[in-house]
């Protein structure tokens, strides 16, 4: 496909090669990057990095990994506001809906990443941040399994968990606010 970037390092045909797509935020890419290097390092698998020019990440800093740029759909005034909340809201909304063209940008670029050629193996799987719901759907598309890594602490993983009982206790949504 024209206009995707894929910058190729690490490459190597017959090794098993993963994608891992994190959430443009320092918490979030620093943690999928030290997977990443650890896949290639002691796993010996080749990865592909996907990335949002939000936030881009630079591939210079790793040679042996794989990059391509991934379409977000963030409008420039959200990104400059900088609410990660906003930034990750418009992100998904982008990325949501089949008809919309963020999404289709996402599912060409997947598609166009997940084929092996002559430089790279097929890929296994996709593992994206857990804040990517959207892309999930695009990768279900091209029958790409997709793990997700939560980049949180116990303790966040602790109350994002207890959210079902209180909802259904009846605390949340917040009643009187």
């Amino acid at each position: 496909m024209s206009g995707v970037g894929v910058t190729r390092g690490g490459g190597g045909v017959g090794r098993r090669r993963v994608l891992v797509f994190p959430l443009p935020f320092e918490g979030h890419i620093n943690p999928m990057l030290q997977l990443a290097g650890a896949l290639h390092g002691r796993g010996g698998l080749s990865v592909t990095v996907l990335h949002t020019r939000f936030n881009a990440l630079d591939p210079s800093l790793h040679p042996e990994l794989a990059f391509a740029e991934v379409p977000d759909g963030v409008p420039p005034d959200v990104a400059a506001a900088g609410s990660i909340a906003e930034i990750i809201h418009a992100m998904n909304a982008a990325m949501e809906g089949e008809s919309s063209p963020t999404w289709t940008s996402v599912r060409d670029v997947l598609a166009s990443v997940v084929a092996a050629d002559e430089e790279k193996p097929p890929a296994a799987c996709l593992i994206i941040d857990a804040n990517l719901l959207a892309v999930q759907k695009a990768a279900a598309s091209l029958g790409l399994p997709t793990l997700v890594l939560r980049t949180g602490s116990a303790a966040c993983l602790s109350c994002f968990l207890a959210y079902p009982m209180l909802h259904e206790k009846g605390y949340l949504p917040p009643k009187g606010q």
